[in-house]
C-alpha cells in the first residue's frame, strides 16, 4: 500500500440523503466512515424532490401501511432533531367534480393518516367550508368544488437537510470526498479497495447508496444484486409569486397527484410532480416541454382565469429520478419501500441500498447498522 491509501471501517458510495444518513449513523456508532461521491453532497435526487417530509398519504391507497407509519415516525423525529429545517405546514385537499376519488375515500384516508401520525390532535385533519377555502386560496376556482379537507405534513429544504446530515456525520468523524471519480473497485476477501481520483480507499464493508445510479454502478463494477430499479422521473416547475399561502394536494383526472407548494422566502410557487419511466442513463435524463405542459395544464384546471399560468411564467424546471425497487426475477413488481441487499465475500461485506425516500433516511440508516451487526458504542 502507498501513502495515498486511506483505511476505514466502512466506505459508502453516494452522498445523497441515504449515504449521508448512513454515514451519520455509523460514525455516531463509533465506526470510521469514508463517503465518496462523483459530484457534491446532495446534488442528485436528494435535492430535486417536492421538499416534503411526509408519510405519503397516497401510499395508503396501495395499502403500504408499514411505509407510511415508518415515515410518520421519522417525520416526528426530524421535527425534533432539525426544528430549523423541518417544520409542520398546513395542507388543503380540494375535491372538485368530477374527482377520480370520492370525498369519503379521501376523508377516510386522512383519518387513518391521523391515527398513524399519533396523538397530537393539534395536527389532525378536518373539514373546511368552501367559504373559508376561498379566503385561503383566492386563486382557485369555486365552481365544481364539492368538499375541502385540511391536514398537516412537514416541509424542508431537501438540499440543506442533506448537507446538515452530512455535516453531523463529519462532526462525528466521517470523511466526505466530493467530485471524486472511481476507476476501479477490487476485493481480496479481506477488504475492498476503491481506486479513485483522490487516491485509494480500503475497508472491509462497502455500501452502495448511489440511488438512481445503483444499476449503472452494479453493472460497471460487476456487483451481484438481488434487485434492480425502475427509474421514475419527477419534474417540478417554479413560477413567480404565490398562488396560495398554504400547500395544496391536488389530483389529476388520471388519478395522479401533484402538489402546489408556496415558497414565500423566494416569492415563488413550486408545482409538481410528474411520473415518467426512464430508460436512458441517469446523467442523460432532462426535463422536456411535454412535462412542463403537463403541469401547467393540470394546475390551470383549478385556477381562476386571472391566475392561469402561461409558459413564460415558468422561471425554472428541474427533474429528479426516483429509484423504485424491482425484483431481478420480476421487474414489474415495484415497491415504494427500500430494500437492503447484503452480500458476503470472506471477511468483506457489500451492501446495496435500493430505493428509499427523503423522509425515511433515519429508519433506513438504523436498519443498515443492524444488518451489518454494528453495535452502538456511543450515540449522541
Amino acid at each position: 500500500m502507498t501513502n495515498s491509501t486511506h483505511k476505514s471501517d466502512v466506505i459508502i458510495l453516494g452522498a445523497g440523503i441515504n449515504g449521508s444518513g448512513i454515514a451519520r449513523e455509523l460514525a455516531m456508532s463509533g465506526k470510521t466512515v469514508t463517503v465518496i461521491d462523483k459530484s457534491t453532497i446532495g446534488s442528485g435526487t436528494s435535492s430535486k424532490s417536492s421538499r416534503l417530509i411526509h408519510g405519503g398519504l397516497r401510499y395508503l391507497e396501495t395499502l403500504q401501511f408499514k411505509l407510511v407509519h415508518e415515515a410518520l415516525l421519522d417525520r416526528q423525529e426530524l421535527l425534533r432533531i432539525y426544528p430549523d429545517l423541518v417544520k409542520m405546514r398546513s395542507f388543503y385537499i380540494p375535491i372538485y367534480k368530477p374527482s377520480p376519488r370520492p370525498a369519503w375515500m379521501i376523508w377516510f384516508g386522512l383519518k387513518f393518516y391521523d391515527l398513524l401520525s399519533g396523538k397530537n390532535k393539534q395536527h389532525h385533519s378536518r373539514v373546511v367550508s368552501k367559504k373559508q377555502f376561498s379566503v385561503h386560496a383566492a386563486s382557485f376556482k369555486q365552481e365544481g368544488l364539492k368538499a375541502v379537507f385540511h391536514y398537516y405534513d412537514a416541509k424542508t429544504n431537501d438540499l440543506q437537510l442533506t448537507q446538515r446530515v452530512a455535516q453531523d456525520a463529519t462532526e462525528n468523524g466521517a470523511n466526505f470526498y466530493e467530485n471524486t471519480f472511481i476507476s476501479a473497485i477490487t476485493n481480496n476477501k479481506e477488504f475492498f479497495t476503491v481506486r479513485t481520483s483522490q487516491g485509494d480507499f480500503t475497508a472491509p464493508i462497502l455500501i452502495n447508496a448511489t440511488g438512481p445510479w445503483i444499476d449503472e454502478v452494479n453493472s460497471k463494477f460487476e456487483f451481484p444484486a438481488k434487485f434492480t430499479i425502475r427509474k421514475i422521473s419527477g419534474i417540478h416547475i417554479t413560477v413567480d409569486g404565490l398562488l396560495t399561502n398554504d400547500l395544496m394536494f391536488m389530483q389529476t383526472k388520471q388519478k395522479r397527484i401533484f402538489f402546489v407548494i408556496p415558497e414565500p422566502n423566494n416569492n415563488q410557487t413550486l408545482i409538481g410532480t410528474t411520473e415518467r419511466e426512464e430508460t436512458d442513463l441517469i446523467d442523460n435524463i432532462d426535463v422536456n416541454e411535454e412535462d412542463i405542459s403537463y403541469l401547467i395544464k393540470n394546475i390551470n384546471n383549478y385556477l381562476k382565469p386571472g391566475f392561469q399560468i402561461l409558459r413564460q411564467n415558468v422561471k425554472d424546471a428541474f427533474i429528479g429520478v426516483r429509484p423504485l425497487v424491482a425484483e431481478a426475477e420480476n421487474p414489474t413488481n415495484l415497491s415504494r419501500e427500500y430494500e437492503l441487499d447484503k452480500h458476503t465475500f470472506g471477511n468483506t461485506t457489500l451492501l446495496h441500498v435500493f430505493g428509499g425516500k427523503l423522509t425515511t433516511y433515519l429508519s433506513l440508516a438504523r436498519k443498515v447498522r443492524k444488518v451489518l451487526k454494528i453495535n452502538i458504542s456511543y450515540y449522541k
